[in-house]
């Protein structure tokens, strides 16, 4: 199976950047690349085009399939739209990680392309200083996984086992409880699942370890680990449940996202959007 990489060019990411972890997430041979670059209505090209361009330039010459799309619309709905279509396997964005309006401005189309693609999100963030020198052997050593015990969280192990065996990563299962109400037979509950999943993943090759907290502080809990153990990609699945729960886990997600000094691979495990409702 052929894996298709779509990456969403506006002009404000680092090439540089783009290319050394677009160039080491899968082999060559197996990958085609699509470079979409999505204009507002009643817009002329912008310098997202120039930055298509040196990526397909630099691409094209190290031997990569690649492609382009030009759009015009929404870039939230083109982006998966056009991820529906190929349909690809990956999706690379960048995110700025500035403050204020600005920020939501910005980071509001990559937390929305998160909510509705039908594929994980690998997400840069161009404002954080990036390991544009480091061999491609090390952009992967430490993968953190956040958990809640849950089969929707459990969605992105596989990507994770693929990506570890890939890179010969360590990979760190970590768990904080949400909220006090987690009664002591809750936790023995969870605590089984995770066991489970970390043997599961540990039976394949993979170093594995298992991280249980009590803090009910799981986005803090969570930076605090990227740091602590220098991880070099947070993996995580986002919920499609609605009400509360929902909300309880996007905003650990957004703000993981927003926050982290490394890149992460997002999936929704229940996106808004679906094949079927194309």
């Amino acid at each position: 199976m052929q894996n298709r990489i779509l990456i969403p060019v506006d002009g404000s990411e680092s090439v540089k950047e783009i290319l050394l972890y677009v160039t080491s997430i899968t082999p060559r041979s197996d990958t085609h690349i699509t470079l979409l670059h999505v204009l507002p209505p009643s817009r002329e090209v912008s310098s997202g085009n120039t930055h298509a361009d040196e990526i397909h330039d630099a691409l094209v010459l190290d031997g990569w399939k690649v492609s382009r799309e030009l759009r015009m619309g929404d870039p939230v709905e083109e982006i998966v739209k056009l991820a529906l279509l190929l349909p690809a396997t990956m999706l690379v964005m960048s995110t700025h990680g500035r403050s204020g309006l600005e920020r939501i401005r910005e980071g509001s189309v990559t937390e929305q392309v998160v909510k509705q693609s039908p594929c994980p999100v690998f997400i840069l963030h161009t404002t954080r200083p990036g390991p544009v020198d480091r061999p491609a052997d090390e952009l992967f050593r430490r993968i953190l996984v956040p958990l809640d015990g849950t089969q929707t969280s459990a969605a992105i192990l596989k990507c994770v086992e693929r990506f570890a065996k890939y890179h010969d990563s360590d990979v760190f299962l970590f768990h904080d409880e949400m909220d006090s109400s987690t009664g002591a037979e809750q936790r023995a509950v969870i605590r089984a699942v995770l066991d489970e999943q970390s043997v599961a993943l540990a039976n394949t090759g993979l170093s594995v370890s298992l991280d249980m907290s009590t803090y009910r502080r799981p986005i803090r809990e969570i930076l605090n680990r990227i740091d602590e153990l220098k991880i070099s990609l947070v993996a995580m699945a986002t919920h499609g449940e609605t009400g509360e729960r929902r909300a309880l886990d996007e905003s650990v997600t957004a703000e993981v996202i927003r926050h982290a000094n490394c890149p992460l691979l997002v999936w929704s495990a229940d996106p808004i959007c679906h094949p079927a409702d194309q």
